[in-house]
């Protein structure tokens, strides 16, 4: 049943778990090594410098290491959030090709047409429209 809401038989069309988990794949990869990384590097040799230079204190036991790790983790959360626009436009432009298929907000999950076999198994009413039935 929830194969048939997920397939219309008309259109062939139907949601691809693996390409959404492509996207995924690729934008935790995208995201750690263009932003996430780079932004946790630059953010702990910016924090060791000061710390070198004097403009912030060095612990007496730990050293600098306290404030340069702290600094890695925020540049890495700030790379990761900095990506999050960039993974959106992506799923936004494989929505676009799915809309058709009924993927999305707004969108019933079967399929958009009126094919008989739709207006059966899913009880749409007699005028065609995409909405259920209310029997």
């Amino acid at each position: 049943s929830l194969q048939s809401l997920l397939f219309c038989p008309k259109s062939k069309l139907h949601i691809h778990r693996g390409e959404i988990s492509k996207i995924i794949r690729e934008c935790q990869e995208e995201s750690f090594w263009k932003r996430a990384l780079p932004f946790s590097l630059v953010s702990m040799l910016a924090t060791q410098g000061l710390v070198h230079h004097g403009y912030l204190a060095s612990n007496p036991r730990f050293g600098s290491l306290p404030k340069v790790a702290l600094a890695g983790i925020l540049g890495f959360a700030l790379g990761k959030a900095s990506y999050i626009r960039v993974c959106q436009s992506k799923f936004h432009s494989f929505e676009d090709q799915l809309r058709g298929a009924g993927f999305g907000p707004g969108h019933n999950r079967h399929c958009l047409l009126t094919c008989e076999e739709c207006k059966i198994k899913h009880g749409l009413n007699e005028k065609g429209s995409s909405q259920p039935s209310a029997s």
